[in-house]
């Protein structure tokens, strides 16, 4: 190896070495921009008329696939790919905030004497369970959608019996690609997803 042939490859090493350090810094400046944070609302009282109930109502916290139990708001370019939006998070884990959701517009609607998250109150008479099948955002056209799906189940909390079950599907267009447009729909899907749980736990019989 001659001295100038030597001397270019440790020039082409040094300038790999600065990318790659340039690359970090970069990951790391990143890592700790702050994102803007989303909290979706719960439904107010009187949403959906319901009578006075004295049972206690469990919600245990949704099962969902890994893309689901993170913070960031999903997006689906196509339906095998899952990224996230680039400058937004929820206020919590999306399986955490759907929870606290769904306990907060139950309590609010009066049907129940208590409603508790899982783990947080004492024996109830009923538990809901939620299977979260879709909580995302999805490239349809030059556009994105938002999709929430759930699979909804009450059980008996003394022996496990099934009282109930049910899917739910609600979609809502987003004005644009932007976070708050994105969140705006969401809140709009959730509303409505809400308001149609409800609207079916007040109609089981005994519950």
């Amino acid at each position: 190896m001659t001295i100038r042939v030597a001397l270019r490859l440790a020039m082409l090493m040094l300038g790999l070495t600065v990318l790659a350090g340039c690359s970090a810094i970069s990951s790391i400046q990143s890592a700790s921009t702050p994102l803007n944070t989303y909290e979706l609302s719960p439904l107010p009282a009187g949403t959906v008329p319901a009578a006075r109930g004295q049972r206690h109502l469990e919600v245990a916290l949704p099962t969902a696939t890994g893309a689901l139990t993170s913070d960031r708001i999903v997006i689906k370019p196509t339906p095998l790919q899952v990224q996230s939006l680039p400058d937004a998070r929820w206020v919590n884990e999306t399986i955490d905030h759907v929870q606290l959701l769904l306990v907060r517009s139950l309590a609010n609607s009066g049907r129940f004497a208590l409603v508790t998250a899982a783990g947080t109150g004492p024996a109830p008479d009923y538990v809901l369970l939620t299977d979260l099948l879709a909580f995302q955002a999805e490239v349809v056209g030059d556009g994105l959608t938002v999709v929430i799906q759930t699979r909804m189940t009450v059980l008996s909390d003394t022996d496990g019996r099934v009282i109930s079950s049910r899917s739910f599907s609600t979609s809502r267009p987003a004005a644009d690609s932007s976070a708050d447009q994105v969140a705006s729909a969401f809140d709009d899907a959730m509303t409505q997803q809400l308001t149609e749980v409800i609207t079916w736990l007040v109609g089981i019989r005994g519950v």
